[in-house]
């Protein structure tokens, strides 16, 4: 009887596992971005930005500290790429990369919010109160030192 039991629970245990169909990913070769430049992909829905900072770029956002809502950056902690949610803090419009009031970044054309390309508010940039650093995007894995998994 005992082996019954074993052997009808079987498929029902097995039903608890993901169907391995409805598991998709996008793969990134971050060699294939070049350095000061980006891509932008859909991962669960949302639109996630991957930016890798160049020299010149590094050296940009180093100079923002002052301005910018932290993480202060210094060129021995610079990040390899900024991975965050392209999206306003305030109401969720899709952002856009842009110059304007001074600084290179990305802006908020519905309410005028302004981050740089690591995700940090300039808040002498925009328009109002309520805004925040971009949300930073963890919804990847790092499967080699080129590749990232964003799950679908």
């Amino acid at each position: 009887m005992a082996a019954g039991i074993l052997l009808a629970s079987v498929p029902f245990v097995a039903s608890w596992s993901p169907n391995p169909k409805s598991v998709t990913i996008t793969i990134v070769d971050v060699a294939k971005i070049p350095a000061g430049g980006s891509k932008l992909i859909v991962s669960r829905g949302m639109p996630i930005m991957i930016y890798k900072p160049d020299q010149e770029t590094a050296n940009y956002l180093v100079s923002l500290n002052t301005v910018a809502n932290g993480p202060n950056y210094t060129l021995e902690n610079m990040p390899e790429y900024f991975i965050y949610i392209a999206l306003s803090t305030h109401l969720g419009c899709m952002l856009k990369p842009a110059e304007a009031y001074g600084y290179n970044g990305l802006i908020d054309p519905c309410h005028r919010g302004f981050w740089d390309v690591s995700g940090r508010l300039i808040p002498s940039a925009h328009a109002g109160e309520g805004l925040e650093n971009l949300t930073k995007y963890n919804g990847f894995r790092k499967h080699t030192d080129t590749e990232l998994w964003f799950q679908q």
